[in-house]
Parts: structure tokens; C-alpha cells; sequence
């Protein structure tokens, strides 16, 4: 089996850039662009230049050869022409036969400048160039051809243009861009290299203050904002706002600990003493009463461990990990068949069968937790009751005990907390059966409400989603 590539088996270019710095890659890729883009606009301006030049020459060439033309129709053709002006070099007319039959001074009088094949271009208005050895010029001709005769065609004037010039300005205009385009792109570069590095200064500013952050801790400070409102801005707004929820999370998971580490060192100091008693009484009497007391003392750890434990998945991954279609109304009469020796009555009034989309395990555990509590507050009787409510169900348990006062119902879901410390360890309580349901019903989309039973408490949840 081929091993997956690795950083190490990447090829070589794609490494070095990896290894290359934001403003250097920036740079790069603005300087490579910049020089492309600048090599285009070079062959551009190259050749419309010269396309500008040719038409200007040839032009040029028209003219000339219309004067002459109007020599050949009044019949006023002298032996000997005027190669005119612009930049024309030499002039001759032929007949049909491309016979030379008049030319100007440096021109040949016996052999025509062109072929015959040429001399059926240009007479078709198509300019051409030819070499310069057929005048004896180190420089290209350009040669365009105007018909002298409009009735019979038969005599052609042709004029040759010398394209020194022509080639002289292309070639500056080349050598400019050759010797002056390397300067352009490396003062771009210089310009991005520092542009970049500006821009970036906020991202840098973001980079001192997270090691100042490693270094100081996430109480003591937070990343610097800069000024102007772009993508940086929002990046550094939004790791402070994560920030402030790191530091939420931290400092309640520092308090969980310690008030986890308060929680867990009486039951387990109780045991101790009770053990040690009972070691020293040996076989003596009173080591039942002792036994049975560091039992209770185990189960109130065993209960204690056992709610971290569900805290502590919460936290991680949450309570809810499946979502499957629950029969509320026998999951309700299967847990309170649970409760027919507890210490007072437990009735359930569920009128139909209704089920809900959730977490079987996480919805048995919030009717646990719930009528846990109200076994151990009630007087007389517990009820366990749900209805159809809107678009979801409502679930109610109910117990006639002291109830909780208005300004704390809030509080009882914080984790540890108890209204009677001491009574609720004596009865078992570990101060996380509510924030555990709570835990699981907003899980599940839905919320829990305190409310007076008159007397007593009365715990409202409601769930979401019901299926038929």
C-alpha cells in the first residue's frame, strides 16, 4: 500500500512557497501579475505603434502616388519623377506588362521593384514589403501601389518608403521598455512589499497580543481591535467575543472543579471517620449503625460521581445523542413503576399515548432526576402528568413539599446548589440533578420552568417536537 504524502513529499516549489511569509507571497504574486500584465501592455503598445507608423508611411505614399497619377492621365508624365515628400525614397511607373516606363531619381529605370505576383497585390490597394537589396538600402521597403490610369488600368505608380524610421522608433520604443520595464516592476515591488506590510500590521498586532494572551492568561486582556472597519477588524471582534466565551467556559469549569473538589470531600472524610471507628470497635457493638452509615456515605459519592460524570460528557459532547422516536407516556409509567416503595405516593395521569422525537436514555434520566427530587421534599404524594401543549408536549411534576421560593428558582439550576445544605446532603441531594435536566431539555429544544403547586413545587417541561 503507497504511503499518503506527507509534508516532506510535496515538490519542491510548493514547499518553498509554503515556507514563504504572507507579505512575501503577496508580493511575489502581485509582482508576477504586474509583470505580465505589463509585458502584454508592451507587445500592444509595440505593435500599434508600428501599425500607427505603416499607415501613417503608407498614407503618406498615397499621396505621392496620386500626384503622379494625375501626371500619367493629363499626359504631362516627364522621363524622370519626383519622389515627393514624407519619407518617400523612390518612385517608378510600370504598364500592364510591369514594365518600368518612368522613375524617379535613385530609382531603377529598367527592372520594376516588384514582381509580377506583387504588382497584382498593390494594384489591388494592398501594400507590401519587400527587401532592401532591390534598391540597394540596408532597410526594409515598403511599397504601395495607386493606379495611373482609372479608364484603362493599365499603368500603375509605385511607391517605395524607406522603413528605417519605421524600425528606428519600434526599436527605441523596444529598448525602452526593455531597460525601463525592470525598474517599473521592482519599484512595484517594493511598493506592494511595503503596502502589504502595512496592511498587515494589524495582523502582526493580533499576533503580539495572542502571545501576550498565552503569557498573561485570557482574564487579564484581550487582542487589539484596529481602527479601520475591514475583514482584520471583524477577525480580531470575533476571537475576542471567543475569547470571552474561553474565558466564561474557563472560569465556570474552574468553579465546577473546586465546588466538585468541596462536594467530594465530605461523603469521602464521613466514610473515613466511620471507618476508622469501626476499626478500632472491632467486633464491639455499634459497628452495624457504623456499616450502615458509610453506605449511605458510598451511595451519596456513588451519586455524586455519577452526575460529573453526565456533566462532564456534557460539556464535551452533549447529553443528546440520538434522536428517535420516544413513547413519552410508557417511558413515564415504566420510571414512576420505579418509585412503589419510595417514601411517599407516585401517581402518573397520562390520558393518550404520546410520543416525542429525542434521546431515550437522556429523557429517562430527566424523569429520574425530577421525581428524585420531588420523592425527597414531598409530604404526602408526587404526580407525574403530560398533556398535548401547542406544538410540543408538556410534562408537569408535582409534589406538595416546602416548594422553592420565587427569587431562587433561577438558582437551583446552578450546579451545587441547595437551598438547605445541610438537609439535602442528609437526604441524598448532590446539587446537579436539576442543572443535568436542564442540561438535557435544552438539548432537546425545549425548556424548564419553576412554578408554585400551592403548596409545594411544580416543575413544567416542555419539548418541542411530538409525533402522532
Amino acid at each position: 500500500m503507497a504511503e499518503a504524502a506527507g509534508p516532506n513529499r510535496r515538490p519542491l516549489p510548493l514547499r518553498w512557497w509554503r515556507r514563504r511569509s504572507l507579505r512575501a507571497r503577496i508580493t511575489l504574486l502581485a509582482t508576477a501579475l504586474f509583470t505580465v500584465a505589463l509585458m502584454l501592455a508592451g507587445l500592444i503598445l509595440v505593435f500599434t505603434v508600428g501599425k500607427s507608423l505603416l499607415n501613417t508611411l503608407d498614407s503618406s505614399a498615397e499621396r505621392s502616388g496620386a500626384e503622379v497619377g494625375a501626371l500619367v492621365q493629363s499626359g504631362r508624365l516627364p522621363a524622370q519623377v519626383l519622389a515627393g515628400s514624407g519619407g518617400v525614397s523612390l518612385v517608378q511607373v510600370v504598364d500592364a506588362n510591369n514594365r518600368v516606363v518612368a522613375a524617379s531619381p535613385g530609382a531603377d529605370s529598367a527592372v520594376s521593384l516588384v514582381t509580377a505576383d506583387e504588382l497584382a497585390r498593390v494594384r489591388q490597394g494592398r501594400p507590401i514589403t519587400v527587401s532592401g537589396e532591390r534598391a540597394s538600402s540596408d532597410e526594409p521597403l515598403r511599397i504601395v501601389g495607386v493606379q495611373a490610369d482609372l479608364r484603362t488600368g493599365q499603368r500603375t505608380v509605385l511607391v517605395a518608403t524607406d522603413l528605417g524610421r519605421v524600425l528606428d522608433s519600434a526599436r527605441l520604443l523596444q529598448r525602452g521598455l526593455m531597460f525601463g520595464g525592470p525598474l517599473i516592476v521592482a519599484a512595484m515591488a517594493a511598493l506592494t512589499w511595503w503596502f502589504v506590510g502595512l496592511t498587515l500590521r494589524p495582523v502582526a498586532a493580533l499576533q503580539r497580543g495572542a502571545a501576550a494572551l498565552s503569557a498573561s492568561g485570557l482574564a487579564r486582556s484581550r487582542l487589539p481591535v484596529p481602527d479601520a472597519e475591514d475583514e482584520i477588524h471583524e477577525l480580531a471582534t470575533t476571537l475576542n467575543n471567543m475569547l470571552d466565551r474561553l474565558d466564561t467556559a474557563t472560569t465556570k469549569q474552574r468553579q465546577f472543579i473546586g465546588d466538585a473538589a468541596h462536594e467530594l470531600r465530605s461523603p469521602i472524610a464521613s466514610l473515613r471517620l466511620q471507618l476508622e471507628v469501626a476499626h478500632r470497635l472491632g467486633n464491639a457493638g455499634g459497628v452495624r449503625e457504623l456499616t450502615e452509615d458509610a453506605l449511605i456515605d458510598v451511595n451519596r459519592l456513588s451519586n455524586l460521581i455519577d452526575d460529573l460524570l453526565t456533566l462532564a460528557r456534557s460539556d464535551e459532547r452533549g447529553l443528546v445523542r440520538t434522536r428517535v422516536p420516544v413513547r413519552l407516556d410508557e417511558l413515564i409509567r415504566a420510571v414512576a413503576a420505579g418509585y412503589r416503595d419510595a417514601r411517599v405516593e407516585v401517581r402518573t395521569d397520562v390520558p393518550e399515548p404520546m410520543t416525542v422525537a429525542g434521546d431515550r436514555d437522556g429523557l429517562h434520566r430527566v424523569l429520574v432526576n425530577l421525581l428524585d427530587n420531588a420523592v425527597r421534599y414531598a409530604r404526602s404524594e408526587v404526580t407525574v402528568s403530560v398533556r398535548v401543549h401547542r406544538d410540543g408536549v408538556l410534562l408537569r411534576v408535582c409534589d406538595d413539599g416546602p416548594g422553592v421560593p420565587a427569587n431562587k428558582r433561577e438558582r437551583v439550576f446552578d450546579r451545587f446548589y441547595r437551598l438547605d445544605t445541610a438537609r439535602s446532603r442528609d437526604q441524598g441531594g448532590t446539587g446537579l440533578g436539576l442543572p443535568i435536566v436542564r442540561e438535557i431539555v435544552t438539548a432537546h429544544g425545549g425548556r424548564v420552568v419553576l412554578r408554585d403547586n400551592e403548596p409545594g413545587l411544580m416543575v413544567e417541561v416542555r419539548l418541542q417536537t411530538t409525533q402522532a
